[in-house]
C-alpha cells in the first residue's frame, strides 16, 4: 500500500535520490511510475493528498460510502494500454453496463435509451426516432470516424501533429471541407446535417449537444464545440463500451500504486511539493513543504502546465515564447459535482414509468436541454450569472456495484453546467448553494421522489477542485478541448509529446495528447518518451537563454 511516510525503500542507494520522481499520484502519474519500475528506474510518486487517483480517485465523503470526485465510468481503453496494464489480472473488477445511458430532455421527452447490445440500440433509435433517427445516427458516427482517427485519442507511443498540418495535408478538397467542419465548426453546424428535424430527432439533438460542451466552455452553437463531439464519440473498436469499476473507478489508482510498490518503488502520500529545483536549467529535484530535499535524474510533472510552471517552477523563467504558449492555455471550470447518499432508489416519473422495469436503466446518464437553450446557459453563465435551467450528468453507481453503499442505501452523483466559475469569488460560494438546488429540482423532473430519499450530501464547485487536486482554475481538463489546444497544440516541445523547455523536465498529465479522460496514454506515452530520450541521450532543445533561468 501507498505510505504516508518518507521512509527509504531499503533498496541500498541514497534514500534521497532517485531515477525519477513523478509529482502527483493521479492515474497518469502512476501509470507513468509503473512503466518506469517496470523497466528497472527506482522510481518515487509524491501526492499531496491521502489517496490516490487524483480525480480519478475513490474515498468516503459521504458515511459508509465510497465516493468518487471526478471521473466516475471507464471509457474505452486503447489496445495496448489494455495489454499492457492488464487491470483483471491485478485484481480490478470491471462491471458490464447493459445499459449505459438514459438521456432525458423536458418533462414530456421521449428517454434516449443507449443500450451496451448494439443490436438492441438500434432497434431502439428506430422506435424511437424512425428510419430517419436510426440512419442519421448511423451516418453521424461515420462521419466522425475520419476526424477522430486523426485526433489519435487512442494511439499509443506516437508525438501528436498540429491540427493545422492535418487539415492541410488532406488528399481533396471533401476531406478539407470534413475536417475544418469537424474541428472548427460548431457542433450543430455538425448535427444539423444528421438529425435536421428539430421535433422528430430532439432527444438525439439534445443528447449529442451536450456531449459536445462539457469539457469546452463553450455552447454548442459556438466555433469550435464541434471538435469536443468529435473527440467525444471516438470509438477503439468494439471497446467504445462504457464500464463500471468495482468498489470506483479509483481501484485502477490503487492497483497501480500497489505494483509500483512490488517493484520497489514508492508512492508516498501527504507529501506536498512546493518547487521543483533547477540547476542549469536542469530539473535535479523537488523541495516538499515539510523542507525536506529529493533528487532525480528526472522530474515528471502530472499536473497541468500553468501550475507546473507558473508555480512549482515559478523562481525559473522559461523563454517568453515558452512561457507564452504555457500561458495561452484556457482552463475554466464551469461546473457542480454533487455526492448523494440515498435512503432508497428513486424512481422514474410516470411519463417515464416503463423505464422503472428496464434492468440497470436507473444507473445514470443525462438530463439535457434543447441545444437553443444550452446555449443561452453558456451564455448566462460567461455573463457571471447562474442559468435559468441546468444541464447535467447523472449517476447511481451502487445500482450496479452494492459495495459502494451501506446496505439499503445508495450513493449517487451529478455535475450540473454551467456555473459562472468567473463570477466575483464572493458571490461564488452563494451561487454554488442556488445550483445545487437547481440540480436537484432538474432530477426531480424526472425522479419526483429523489428530494425526499435525500439523507446526506456534498457539493464542490472548480474551486474545491484547485485546492482538493491542484488543477488551475479547477479545470479537470488540464487544458480545454479548444482547435487551438489540441494534438500537436498541446506540446511544449515541437515533435515530442512530454518533454519541457526545462532539461529532465516532463508532463505525463491530461495536459498532454490525447488530453483528458481515464485513458492512462499520457502517463504511459511519457514514461516511453523519457526511456527513449534516456537510450539516446537525446533532450529538450527548445530551451530558454542561460541568464533568464533560475537555479531553484
Amino acid at each position: 500500500m501507498a505510505r504516508s511516510t518518507d521512509s527509504p525503500s531499503g533498496t541500498g542507494r541514497a534514500p534521497d535520490r532517485f531515477d525519477c520522481i513523478v509529482v502527483g499520484a493521479g492515474h497518469n502519474g502512476l501509470a507513468a511510475a509503473l512503466v518506469l519500475a517496470r523497466n528497472g528506474r527506482r522510481v518515487l510518486v509524491l501526492e499531496k493528498n491521502n489517496f490516490v487517483g487524483g480525480m480519478g480517485g475513490t474515498r468516503e465523503i459521504l458515511k459508509g460510502c465510497r465516493n468518487e470526485v471526478g471521473a466516475s465510468c471507464l471509457f474505452p481503453l486503447s489496445a495496448e494500454i489494455k495489454r499492457y496494464f492488464d487491470f483483471e489480472a491485478h485484481g480490478v473488477e470491471l462491471i458490464p453496463l447493459p445499459v449505459m445511458a438514459v438521456n432525458l430532455v423536458g418533462p414530456d421527452g421521449r428517454p434516449f435509451v443507449i443500450y451496451r447490445n448494439p443490436v438492441r440500440l438500434s432497434f431502439n433509435l428506430l422506435r424511437t426516432f424512425g428510419l430517419s433517427g436510426m440512419m442519421g445516427f448511423v451516418r453521424f458516427l461515420r462521419f466522425c470516424q475520419y476526424p477522430a482517427r486523426l485526433l489519435d485519442r487512442f494511439t499509443a507511443r506516437k508525438a501528436p501533429r498540429k491540427l493545422e498540418d492535418l487539415i492541410a495535408e488532406a488528399r481533396t478538397p471533401q476531406q478539407r471541407a470534413h475536417l475544418e467542419l469537424a474541428f472548427k465548426g460548431s457542433a450543430m453546424d455538425i448535427l444539423d446535417k444528421f438529425f435536421p428535424n428539430r421535433i422528430q430527432h430532439r432527444e438525439l439533438r439534445a443528447s449529442m449537444a451536450f456531449a459536445a460542451v462539457q469539457a469546452t466552455y463553450k455552447g454548442p452553437y459556438t466555433e469550435g464545440s464541434g471538435l469536443c463531439l468529435v473527440y467525444t464519440m471516438a470509438q477503439e473498436g468494439s471497446e467504445g463500451l462504457m464500464q463500471r469499476v468495482k468498489g470506483g473507478l479509483g481501484r485502477l489508482s490503487e492497483s497501480l500504486a500497489e505494483q509500483i510498490e512490488a517493484l520497489g518503488g514508492e508512492v508516498r502520500l501527504k507529501q506536498s511539493v512546493s518547487r521543483i529545483l533547477v540547476e542549469d536549467n536542469k530539473a535535479v529535484g523537488v523541495a516538499l513543504k515539510s523542507g525536506e530535499t529529493l533528487y532525480a535524474e528526472t522530474i515528471i510533472s502530472n499536473l497541468d502546465k500553468q501550475a507546473t510552471f507558473n508555480r512549482l517552477l515559478s523562481d525559473c523563467k522559461l523563454a517568453p515564447t515558452d512561457q507564452k504558449r504555457v500561458d495561452a492555455f484556457s482552463h475554466r471550470g464551469a461546473f457542480v459535482h454533487m455526492l448523494f447518499k440515498l435512503s432508497g432508489l428513486p424512481e422514474y416519473s410516470a411519463h417515464l414509468g416503463k423505464l422503472n422495469e428496464i434492468h440497470g436503466s436507473r444507473f445514470g446518464g443525462a438530463m439535457v436541454l434543447d441545444p437553443q437553450v444550452l446555449q443561452q446557459s453558456y451564455e448566462t453563465c460567461v455573463r457571471g450569472e447562474l442559468p435559468e435551467q441546468i444541464p447535467l450528468a447523472f449517476q447511481i453507481p451502487s445500482v450496479v456495484d452494492s459495495s459502494l453503499a451501506p446496505p439499503g442505501y445508495h450513493t449517487a452523483s451529478a455535475y450540473g453546467f454551467y456555473f459562472p466559475c468567473e463570477a466575483d469569488k464572493s458571490r461564488r460560494g452563494k451561487m454554488r448553494g442556488q445550483m445545487a438546488e437547481k440540480i436537484i429540482d432538474h432530477i426531480c423532473v424526472h425522479m419526483p421522489n429523489f428530494r425526499s430519499l435525500i439523507v446526506d450530501q456534498a457539493i464542490f464547485s472548480a474551486d474545491h477542485f484547485a485546492s482538493m487536486q491542484g488543477v488551475t482554475n479547477g479545470d479537470w481538463t488540464h487544458g480545454l478541448l479548444h482547435p487551438d489546444q489540441m494534438i500537436g497544440e498541446r506540446c511544449l516541445v515541437e515533435g515530442t509529446g512530454h518533454s519541457t523547455p526545462v532539461e529532465n523536465l516532463y508532463l505525463c498529465g491530461a495536459s498532454c495528447h490525447p488530453g483528458p479522460g481515464v485513458t492512462f496514454l499520457p502517463g504511459y506515452n511519457c514514461a516511453h518518451e523519457i526511456m527513449a530520450a534516456t537510450a539516446t541521450g537525446a533532450i529538450a532543445t527548445s530551451v530558454a537563454p542561460a541568464q533568464e533561468v533560475c537555479a531553484a
